[in-house]
Protein backbone atom coordinates (compact mmCIF):
# COMPACT_ATOMS: atom_id res chain seq x y z
CA UNK A 1 0.00 0.00 0.00
CA UNK A 2 1.39 3.39 -1.01
CA UNK A 3 0.21 6.94 -0.43
CA UNK A 4 -0.33 7.70 -4.13
CA UNK A 5 -2.51 4.60 -4.41
CA UNK A 6 -4.69 5.74 -1.51
CA UNK A 7 -4.98 9.22 -2.99
CA UNK A 8 -6.15 7.73 -6.28
CA UNK A 9 -8.58 5.44 -4.48
CA UNK A 10 -10.15 8.28 -2.45
CA UNK A 11 -10.37 10.49 -5.54
CA UNK A 12 -12.18 7.72 -7.47
CA UNK A 13 -14.52 7.11 -4.52
CA UNK A 14 -15.37 10.82 -4.24
CA UNK A 15 -15.78 11.51 -7.97
CA UNK A 16 -17.21 8.11 -9.07
CA UNK A 17 -15.02 8.45 -12.15
CA UNK A 18 -11.50 7.46 -13.13
CA UNK A 19 -11.29 10.37 -15.56
CA UNK A 20 -12.41 12.93 -12.97
CA UNK A 21 -10.04 11.42 -10.38
CA UNK A 22 -7.18 11.83 -12.85
CA UNK A 23 -8.14 15.47 -13.41
CA UNK A 24 -8.32 16.15 -9.66
CA UNK A 25 -4.89 14.59 -9.10
CA UNK A 26 -3.31 16.10 -12.24
CA UNK A 27 -2.24 12.68 -13.52
CA UNK A 28 -3.27 10.52 -16.45
CA UNK A 29 -6.27 8.19 -16.39
CA UNK A 30 -4.03 5.12 -16.92
CA UNK A 31 -2.00 6.18 -13.87
CA UNK A 32 -5.16 6.19 -11.75
CA UNK A 33 -6.22 2.80 -13.12
CA UNK A 34 -2.77 1.37 -12.37
CA UNK A 35 -2.85 2.70 -8.80
CA UNK A 36 -6.27 1.13 -8.17
CA UNK A 37 -5.15 -2.16 -9.70
CA UNK A 38 -2.03 -2.22 -7.49
CA UNK A 39 -4.12 -1.45 -4.43
CA UNK A 40 -6.52 -4.28 -5.26
CA UNK A 41 -3.56 -6.63 -5.70
CA UNK A 42 -2.30 -5.59 -2.27
CA UNK A 43 -5.75 -6.10 -0.69
CA UNK A 44 -6.26 -9.36 -2.65
CA UNK A 45 -9.86 -8.40 -3.37
CA UNK A 46 -11.89 -6.13 -5.60
CA UNK A 47 -12.38 -2.62 -4.28
CA UNK A 48 -13.94 -0.78 -7.23
CA UNK A 49 -16.65 -1.71 -9.74
CA UNK A 50 -16.70 0.15 -13.07
CA UNK A 51 -19.86 0.20 -15.17
CA UNK A 52 -21.69 2.37 -17.69
CA UNK A 53 -23.44 4.06 -14.75
CA UNK A 54 -20.18 5.14 -13.15
CA UNK A 55 -17.77 3.81 -10.57
CA UNK A 56 -18.91 2.28 -7.28
CA UNK A 57 -17.06 0.81 -4.30
CA UNK A 58 -17.50 -2.78 -3.25
CA UNK A 59 -18.25 -3.45 0.47
CA UNK A 60 -14.51 -4.04 0.93
CA UNK A 61 -13.85 -0.76 -0.83
CA UNK A 62 -16.21 1.09 1.52
CA UNK A 63 -14.40 -0.44 4.49
CA UNK A 64 -10.98 0.58 3.14
CA UNK A 65 -12.21 4.09 2.31
CA UNK A 66 -12.69 4.93 6.00
CA UNK A 67 -9.13 3.84 6.73
CA UNK A 68 -7.72 5.58 3.67
CA UNK A 69 -9.18 8.94 4.63
CA UNK A 70 -7.69 8.64 8.09
CA UNK A 71 -4.25 7.68 6.75
CA UNK A 72 -4.19 10.55 4.28
CA UNK A 73 -5.31 12.98 6.96
CA UNK A 74 -2.48 11.83 9.22
CA UNK A 75 0.02 12.20 6.37
CA UNK A 76 -1.22 15.73 5.64
CA UNK A 77 -0.94 16.67 9.31
CA UNK A 78 2.59 15.28 9.51
CA UNK A 79 3.62 17.22 6.40
CA UNK A 80 2.17 20.39 7.92
CA UNK A 81 3.75 19.87 11.34
CA UNK A 82 7.22 19.17 9.92
CA UNK A 83 7.17 21.95 7.35
CA UNK A 84 9.28 25.04 7.91
CA UNK A 85 11.00 25.27 11.27
CA UNK A 86 9.93 21.82 12.48
CA UNK A 87 7.09 20.02 14.21
CA UNK A 88 4.48 21.90 16.24
CA UNK A 89 1.83 20.62 18.59
CA UNK A 90 -1.51 19.90 17.01
CA UNK A 91 -4.87 18.94 18.48
CA UNK A 92 -7.70 17.62 16.33
CA UNK A 93 -10.91 17.88 18.34
CA UNK A 94 -14.54 16.91 17.82
CA UNK A 95 -17.39 18.52 19.78
CA UNK A 96 -21.00 17.46 19.92
CA UNK A 97 -23.55 20.27 19.80
CA UNK A 98 -24.49 20.46 23.48
CA UNK A 99 -20.85 20.34 24.51
CA UNK A 100 -19.68 22.89 21.93
CA UNK A 101 -22.11 25.49 23.24
CA UNK A 102 -20.97 24.92 26.83
CA UNK A 103 -17.19 24.85 26.31
CA UNK A 104 -16.80 27.55 23.63
CA UNK A 105 -15.29 30.12 26.07
CA UNK A 106 -12.89 27.46 27.37
CA UNK A 107 -11.65 26.76 23.84
CA UNK A 108 -11.11 30.47 23.20
CA UNK A 109 -9.11 30.67 26.42
CA UNK A 110 -7.10 27.58 25.45
CA UNK A 111 -6.20 29.15 22.11
CA UNK A 112 -5.10 32.37 23.78
CA UNK A 113 -2.94 30.46 26.27
CA UNK A 114 -1.45 28.21 23.58
CA UNK A 115 -0.89 30.40 20.51
CA UNK A 116 1.68 28.01 19.02
CA UNK A 117 -0.62 24.99 19.15
CA UNK A 118 -2.32 24.30 15.83
CA UNK A 119 -5.75 22.76 16.07
CA UNK A 120 -8.70 21.53 14.11
CA UNK A 121 -12.21 21.65 15.60
CA UNK A 122 -15.12 19.77 14.04
CA UNK A 123 -18.72 19.72 15.21
CA UNK A 124 -21.59 17.35 14.58
CA UNK A 125 -23.41 14.30 15.85
CA UNK A 126 -21.79 11.59 17.94
CA UNK A 127 -22.12 9.11 15.08
CA UNK A 128 -20.28 11.38 12.63
CA UNK A 129 -17.58 12.37 15.10
CA UNK A 130 -17.01 8.84 16.37
CA UNK A 131 -16.54 7.68 12.77
CA UNK A 132 -13.87 10.38 12.30
CA UNK A 133 -12.31 9.30 15.59
CA UNK A 134 -12.26 5.70 14.39
CA UNK A 135 -10.48 6.55 11.16
CA UNK A 136 -7.92 8.80 12.93
CA UNK A 137 -9.22 12.08 11.53
CA UNK A 138 -9.75 13.26 15.12
CA UNK A 139 -7.57 12.84 18.20
CA UNK A 140 -10.45 12.96 20.63
CA UNK A 141 -14.12 13.88 20.93
CA UNK A 142 -15.67 15.77 23.82
CA UNK A 143 -19.27 14.66 24.02
CA UNK A 144 -22.16 14.07 26.34
CA UNK A 145 -22.22 10.50 27.61
CA UNK A 146 -24.28 8.37 25.19
CA UNK A 147 -27.47 6.88 26.55
CA UNK A 148 -26.84 3.46 25.01
CA UNK A 149 -23.73 1.37 24.20
CA UNK A 150 -24.78 1.37 20.54
CA UNK A 151 -24.33 5.14 20.36
CA UNK A 152 -20.84 4.88 21.82
CA UNK A 153 -19.58 2.33 19.33
CA UNK A 154 -16.70 -0.01 20.08
CA UNK A 155 -12.97 0.35 20.47
CA UNK A 156 -12.97 3.66 22.37
CA UNK A 157 -12.11 4.81 25.87
CA UNK A 158 -14.51 7.17 27.61
CA UNK A 159 -13.17 9.39 30.41
CA UNK A 160 -15.84 11.33 32.37
CA UNK A 161 -14.71 14.93 32.82
CA UNK A 162 -17.56 16.63 34.66
CA UNK A 163 -21.30 16.73 35.14
CA UNK A 164 -23.51 19.64 34.19
CA UNK A 165 -27.13 20.23 35.11
CA UNK A 166 -29.83 19.95 32.47
CA UNK A 167 -31.42 23.33 31.76
CA UNK A 168 -34.71 23.83 29.90
CA UNK A 169 -35.40 27.25 28.41
CA UNK A 170 -38.38 29.00 26.86
CA UNK A 171 -38.87 32.43 25.32
CA UNK A 172 -39.26 35.27 27.81
CA UNK A 173 -42.89 36.30 28.14
CA UNK A 174 -44.15 33.01 26.73
CA UNK A 175 -47.00 31.38 28.72
CA UNK A 176 -44.70 28.36 29.12
CA UNK A 177 -42.57 30.52 31.44
CA UNK A 178 -45.16 29.76 34.16
CA UNK A 179 -44.76 25.97 33.76
CA UNK A 180 -44.06 24.16 37.03
CA UNK A 181 -43.91 20.59 35.75
CA UNK A 182 -42.92 18.65 32.66
CA UNK A 183 -46.62 17.80 32.38
CA UNK A 184 -47.20 21.47 31.47
CA UNK A 185 -44.82 21.18 28.50
CA UNK A 186 -46.21 18.21 26.57
CA UNK A 187 -47.89 20.38 23.90
CA UNK A 188 -44.82 22.50 23.27
CA UNK A 189 -42.32 22.06 20.45
CA UNK A 190 -39.11 20.63 21.90
CA UNK A 191 -35.61 21.28 20.55
CA UNK A 192 -32.87 18.75 21.27
CA UNK A 193 -29.37 18.44 19.84
CA UNK A 194 -28.99 14.68 19.98
CA UNK A 195 -30.66 11.44 18.95
CA UNK A 196 -34.09 10.10 19.73
CA UNK A 197 -32.48 7.39 21.87
CA UNK A 198 -30.65 10.05 23.90
CA UNK A 199 -33.83 12.09 24.35
CA UNK A 200 -35.71 9.00 25.51
CA UNK A 201 -32.92 7.90 27.86
CA UNK A 202 -32.50 11.36 29.35
CA UNK A 203 -36.12 12.33 29.94
CA UNK A 204 -38.20 9.18 30.30
CA UNK A 205 -37.74 8.92 34.07
CA UNK A 206 -38.48 12.61 34.68
CA UNK A 207 -41.61 12.54 32.52
CA UNK A 208 -42.79 9.39 34.32
CA UNK A 209 -42.34 11.24 37.62
CA UNK A 210 -44.61 13.95 36.20
CA UNK A 211 -47.24 11.34 35.31
CA UNK A 212 -46.51 11.53 31.58
CA UNK A 213 -45.70 8.22 29.92
CA UNK A 214 -45.48 9.36 26.30
CA UNK A 215 -42.62 11.69 25.51
CA UNK A 216 -43.40 14.73 23.35
CA UNK A 217 -41.99 14.84 19.81
CA UNK A 218 -38.91 16.98 19.29
CA UNK A 219 -36.98 18.69 16.53
CA UNK A 220 -33.34 17.69 16.32
CA UNK A 221 -30.98 20.60 15.71
CA UNK A 222 -27.20 20.13 15.63
CA UNK A 223 -26.25 23.79 15.11
CA UNK A 224 -25.88 25.65 18.43
CA UNK A 225 -26.37 29.04 16.77
CA UNK A 226 -29.54 27.98 14.95
CA UNK A 227 -30.70 26.24 18.11
CA UNK A 228 -30.31 29.41 20.15
CA UNK A 229 -32.23 31.42 17.57
CA UNK A 230 -35.04 28.85 17.44
CA UNK A 231 -35.14 28.71 21.24
CA UNK A 232 -36.56 32.25 21.30
CA UNK A 233 -39.67 31.19 19.34
CA UNK A 234 -43.03 30.93 21.16
CA UNK A 235 -44.16 27.56 22.53
CA UNK A 236 -40.65 26.13 22.26
CA UNK A 237 -38.73 24.23 24.94
CA UNK A 238 -34.99 23.80 24.42
CA UNK A 239 -32.59 21.55 26.31
CA UNK A 240 -29.11 22.86 27.17
CA UNK A 241 -26.30 21.96 29.49
CA UNK A 242 -25.95 24.23 32.51
CA UNK A 243 -23.29 26.40 30.87
CA UNK A 244 -24.55 26.47 27.29
CA UNK A 245 -27.12 29.25 27.17
CA UNK A 246 -24.85 31.48 29.30
CA UNK A 247 -21.85 30.77 27.09
CA UNK A 248 -23.75 31.52 23.91
CA UNK A 249 -25.19 34.90 24.94
CA UNK A 250 -22.10 36.91 23.91
CA UNK A 251 -22.27 35.24 20.48
CA UNK A 252 -25.95 35.98 19.78
CA UNK A 253 -26.84 38.63 22.33
CA UNK A 254 -30.44 39.36 21.36
CA UNK A 255 -31.73 35.75 21.06
CA UNK A 256 -29.69 34.75 24.10
CA UNK A 257 -31.32 37.43 26.24
CA UNK A 258 -34.78 36.45 25.01
CA UNK A 259 -34.77 33.03 26.64
CA UNK A 260 -35.13 32.11 30.27
CA UNK A 261 -34.65 28.92 32.27
CA UNK A 262 -37.52 26.96 33.80
CA UNK A 263 -37.77 25.92 37.45
CA UNK A 264 -39.67 22.63 37.46
CA UNK A 265 -40.58 20.41 40.38
CA UNK A 266 -39.15 17.28 38.70
CA UNK A 267 -35.48 16.53 39.16
CA UNK A 268 -33.88 16.49 35.71
CA UNK A 269 -30.90 14.16 35.28
CA UNK A 270 -27.46 15.70 35.03
CA UNK A 271 -25.44 15.56 31.82
CA UNK A 272 -22.06 13.83 31.93
CA UNK A 273 -19.40 15.34 29.66
CA UNK A 274 -16.75 12.86 28.52
CA UNK A 275 -13.53 12.74 26.56
CA UNK A 276 -13.73 9.87 24.07
CA UNK A 277 -10.57 8.64 22.37
CA UNK A 278 -8.85 5.61 20.90
CA UNK A 279 -6.79 3.45 23.25
CA UNK A 280 -3.69 4.15 21.14
CA UNK A 281 -3.99 7.95 21.49
CA UNK A 282 -0.74 9.57 22.64
CA UNK A 283 -1.66 12.09 25.34
CA UNK A 284 0.53 14.93 24.15
CA UNK A 285 1.13 17.94 26.41
CA UNK A 286 -1.31 19.97 24.29
CA UNK A 287 -4.09 17.40 24.68
CA UNK A 288 -3.44 17.19 28.42
CA UNK A 289 -3.64 20.98 28.76
CA UNK A 290 -6.90 21.08 26.81
CA UNK A 291 -8.52 18.37 28.92
CA UNK A 292 -7.30 20.11 32.05
CA UNK A 293 -9.05 23.33 31.07
CA UNK A 294 -12.30 21.49 30.31
CA UNK A 295 -12.14 19.73 33.69
CA UNK A 296 -11.86 23.12 35.40
CA UNK A 297 -15.36 23.97 34.21
CA UNK A 298 -16.54 22.02 37.25
CA UNK A 299 -15.21 24.87 39.41
CA UNK A 300 -17.94 27.14 38.04
CA UNK A 301 -20.51 25.88 40.56
CA UNK A 302 -21.10 22.79 38.47
CA UNK A 303 -21.21 19.19 39.69
CA UNK A 304 -17.88 17.48 40.27
CA UNK A 305 -17.51 13.83 39.31
CA UNK A 306 -14.80 13.46 41.92
CA UNK A 307 -11.26 12.11 41.63
CA UNK A 308 -12.35 8.47 41.37
CA UNK A 309 -14.36 8.77 38.14
CA UNK A 310 -13.62 5.72 36.04
CA UNK A 311 -12.21 5.58 32.55
CA UNK A 312 -14.43 3.23 30.57
CA UNK A 313 -13.27 1.02 27.74
CA UNK A 314 -15.86 0.02 25.15
CA UNK A 315 -15.11 -2.95 22.93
Amino acid sequence: MKIHQLKAFVAVADSHSFNEAARLLSVSQPAVAKAIRELENWADRQLVIRSSRGTQLTPDGVSLLRRARGILDQVARAEHEFAGSGPHEHVSLGLTTLVSAAVAPTLVDFKERNPDTAWTVLGGSRRLLFEKLYNHTLDLVIATLPGTPEEMGTGFRCEPLLRLPTVLTVAKGDPLEKAQSLADLTQAEWLHAESEQSFDHHFRGAFAEAGVHRLPPFTRCESPFVMLALAARPNTVTMWTGLASHAMKPQLKVPGENITGLALKEKLPDITVCAVYRPDLIMTPAIQRLLGQVRRLKDMDMLDLGPDAAVLSVG
